[in-house]
């Protein structure tokens, strides 16, 4: 089974026709599947539409996170999973139909981690931002793609249940990317142009870049205190 986890942060003018299209687009897809929603400490009524949805699909299971945060809402979403094939993606800004792409290169290599590679932010800082954090990435972790924030992410319960992850916050990405490395783990990229945000405004700034630059030089000393991981 496919289980798909949906980090949604005050998207209630929106995320009801979103879950809808996603539903529409896993059952073309032709496998089991759910969908894991995370509603984000959210202020609207994003929780309560899908709780609604929940309560009349049962293959959608809501997760609320009131204590916030991206890394832990992926992490809250991944615990309540069910399935055996493991997926999260950006709710603002990813095109539901785009995701079977990604699910048939994972079925054509069921050990390694499929992921989006994003060719362009549509917003000049956000392009340098990102480009120099996965420099970053690439010099500490000796990282091979150029884009470790892209979703969708697709990946396998095994791995998951093993790489032990405890980021909180927006070095979540960052943290299962160095894992898949330590063990070995193929990562397949596919190339988007970009998604359009269906709504809202994005959270990242210059201090929550800071901390992610810095966040990533902490992350690779708690790596380096850490007995070497052998290959899975």
């Amino acid at each position: 089974m496919i289980s798909l986890i949906l980090p949604c942060r005050n998207q209630a003018d929106h995320i009801g026709a979103l879950l809808t299209r996603y539903l529409h687009t896993l059952e073309g897809f032709g496998q089991p599947f759910e969908l894991v929603v995370v509603p984000n400490k959210c202020s609207d009524a994003t929780l309560t539409i899908a709780e609604d949805l929940a309560e009349r699909d049962g293959r959608v299971h809501c997760v609320p996170n009131p204590l916030g945060g991206w890394g832990r809402s992926v992490r809250v979403g991944l615990e309540a999973a069910r399935g055996s094939i493991l997926a999260y993606t950006n709710t603002a800004r990813t095109e539901p139909e785009s995701l079977p792409i990604f699910l048939k290169l994972f079925a054509e290599n069921p050990g390694s981690l499929v992921k989006a590679r994003r060719e362009q932010r549509n917003a000049p800082l956000r392009e340098i931002g990102s480009f120099l954090y996965n420099a970053e990435a690439k010099l500490l972790f000796r990282l091979g793609c150029d884009d470790v924030n892209g979703t969708p992410k697709i990946f396998g319960a095994d791995f998951y249940r093993d790489s032990s992850l405890t980021a909180d916050g927006d070095l979540l990405d960052l943290e299962l990317m160095s894992r898949a490395r330590q063990r070995g783990l193929a990562i397949r990229e596919i190339s988007v142009a970009g998604f359009k945000r269906h709504g809202g405004t994005s959270t990242t700034t210059f201090k929550s870049a800071w901390a992610m630059y810095m966040g990533a030089v902490r992350l690779r000393f708690q790596a380096s205190q850490q007995k070497p991981v052998g290959r899975t």
